[in-house]
């Protein structure tokens, strides 16, 4: 949002926390803004996959759906 915008750039080098389990942008613990974020984006983010590694760890649910087809 502007106001959250503009206080980042007034405050350059401030030091925030993106926090993607609550979806929130703090500054020394108090919350700046929320935001949402696609919830697939969000888990391959916070898992630490891309789109790639996430189908990688689905290979097993993948033969066996393959295997019962």
């Amino acid at each position: 949002d502007d106001d959250t915008h503009n206080w980042l750039l007034s405050n350059h080098g401030a030091q925030i926390t993106i926090d993607l389990d609550q979806c929130q942008v703090k500054h020394q613990d108090e919350v700046l803004t929320t935001f949402s974020v696609d919830a697939f984006a969000r888990h391959c983010l916070m898992q630490g996959v891309d789109e790639l590694g996430y189908l990688l760890s689905q290979s097993d649910a993948i033969a066996e759906f393959e295997a019962n087809r």
